[in-house]
């Protein structure tokens, strides 16, 4: 499963938990007895909102380079950038 897949379902179900509050004024109860239709939008709502999350930015890019440019007597400079870059993404 996609990092966007499950910060979906972690969405949809965040919105479950709400929907079934405002119906039923109790989060108790099972999702099963939720309208399905309401956890796919959430689902597919919260799987665009972890899509814009994840997407690189002008400053990610400018990190890439000042790393890149840190990097340029490694063996692997590539590899090295992104083990750095996502180290400070905090991955």
């Amino acid at each position: 499963m996609s990092k966007a897949e499950e910060r979906g379902k972690i969405y949809a179900l965040h919105k479950a938990s709400e929907k079934l509050n405002d119906y039923y004024g109790s989060a108790m109860l099972s999702v099963v007895q939720f309208d399905g239709y309401d956890i796919k939008n959430a689902y597919i709502e919260g799987c665009h909102q972890a899509e814009k999350d994840l997407e690189l930015t002008v400053d990610d890019i400018k990190d890439i380079d000042r790393l890149l440019n840190q990097c340029v007597d490694c063996s692997n400079p590539y590899q090295e950038v992104l083990k750095r870059f996502k180290a400070q993404k905090g991955e």
